[in-house]
């Protein structure tokens, strides 16, 4: 039996630090990619460059929301308890492992504060999950794709908690650190 097509998964990535550190990595079919991003990019308010969803006005969140969630997604939250440059390492790392098998690319939200870190842990984080040939890694600022709009909504909701971690609650998933 030959082996099976690899999937080419595209994840994104961003955070949220208000009580310890969750990330929220975003992850969709390479077919669906350019679908997903123009379906968000047409829920941009004129003038607006991205959508940053805590700005937003609580009834342009749920609209969000829920254009968000019948995209063709699957989102992973990873949690630690504490907000350091340990538990970001260990975050980005189960990201990696996560995606190694069937990731294509994996793209973080530039944070200028952590650039040189993000950059060194998922050097040797693809390195250490054998998939440097097929994991392409890179740290954008959130007005460059459409689809890092999704884990920034995601992440918020989820550690806002309630009616708003109800709305994304089948969209998520929590995966260990």
């Amino acid at each position: 039996m030959p082996p099976r097509p690899r999937a080419r998964i595209h994840t994104f990535v961003d955070e949220n630090k208000t009580r310890g550190l969750l990330m929220a990595a975003a992850s969709c079919p390479a077919s669906a990619v350019s679908i997903n991003r123009r379906t968000l990019a047409g829920l941009l308010m004129p003038g607006q460059r991205r959508i940053h969803f805590q700005k937003e006005s609580p009834a342009r969140q749920r609209k969000i929301l829920a254009a968000i969630t019948e995209l063709d997604t699957a989102t992973n939250l990873y949690a630690t308890p504490r907000a350091d440059v340990e538990s970001r390492r260990r975050c980005l790392t189960a990201i990696v492992r996560d995606a190694a098998r069937t990731g294509e690319r994996l793209v973080v939200e530039r944070d200028e504060s952590t650039l040189d870190f993000d950059r060194q842990t998922l050097y040797h984080a693809v390195r250490i999950y054998d998939c440097v040939e097929t994991l392409q890694y890179e740290l954008l600022a959130p007005h460059l794709d459409p689809l890092l709009w999704i884990p920034d909504a995601l992440v918020w909701a989820w550690a806002k908690g309630g009616e708003w971690r109800e709305q994304v609650r089948e969209s998520c998933t929590t995966r260990p650190v």
